[in-house]
């Protein structure tokens, strides 16, 4: 189970072969999203720390526990970390800049920061976004969610996003969708499926990205 887990590319994949909107979430995590600026104004970077649960952590532990002393030494949580790391690179690392309705483009992580503490597993990296975006000039969305729903995200708040680095005429707003709307907005899309096909993959991600939890920062 640990080594399914741990290697997302793998579990991914085969998730992504059934309808999203049939899938359920494997991993949950607790996020912290961090959006990094400067004094101009400018949004540079975003930073995300995600607390795993318990089950994942532990089976991580069974995994690349080399030495079997129960815990995680520093070169056995740098291997989770790059296996991490290089695992979620092709669905951009869960993490989604949206401006105009379309997504910026972020720089992949360089390295996966990873911590054991108090039974959970914890990672911590930055991706810079490819070009700064001017808040001023231009709204954005930010979030982390999993289109195939294998990964679960639970923000409680908008206490879960930070602006560092921000001028303080920078606000943020939250953006909760109502998820029975959603989903009526959603069926409406497919209304026009016949009984014997199948939910298109990019109609599923659709559904997983209306129903994502998003922080709109500006200045």
């Amino acid at each position: 189970m640990a080594s399914r887990l741990i290697g997302l590319s793998i579990v991914l994949g085969l998730v992504s072969a059934a309808t999203s909107a049939a899938a359920h979430p494997h991993v949950f995590v607790e996020p912290h999203v961090e959006i990094v600026g400067n004094a101009a104004g400018q949004m540079t970077a975003v930073r995300n720390v995600w607390r795993m649960d318990e089950l994942f952590s532990s089976s991580v532990v069974v995994d690349f526990d080399k030495n079997a002393n129960g815990t995680l030494d520093p070169d056995e949580l740098d291997a989770v970390g790059e296996t991490v790391r290089t695992s979620i690179a092709e669905w951009n690392f869960y993490t989604f800049v949206e401006m105009d309705g379309q997504d910026a483009k972020l720089v992949a992580p360089q390295k996966m920061h990873t911590l054991f503490e108090n039974g959970q597993l914890i990672f911590f990296f930055e991706m810079p976004l490819k070009d700064p975006i001017d808040l001023a000039r231009q709204k954005v969305k930010v979030s982390n969610f999993d289109d195939s729903f294998f990964v679960a995200f639970d923000f409680k708040g908008a206490e879960d996003f930070q602006l560092i680095d921000l001028p303080s005429a920078c606000g943020k707003k939250l953006y909760v969708p109502d998820e029975d709307e959603a989903a009526k907005n959603w069926m409406n899309t497919i209304a026009g499926l016949g009984t014997d096909e199948a939910v298109p993959q990019d109609q599923a991600n659709v559904y997983a990205d209306i129903l994502a939890t998003r922080l709109e920062v500006s200045c």
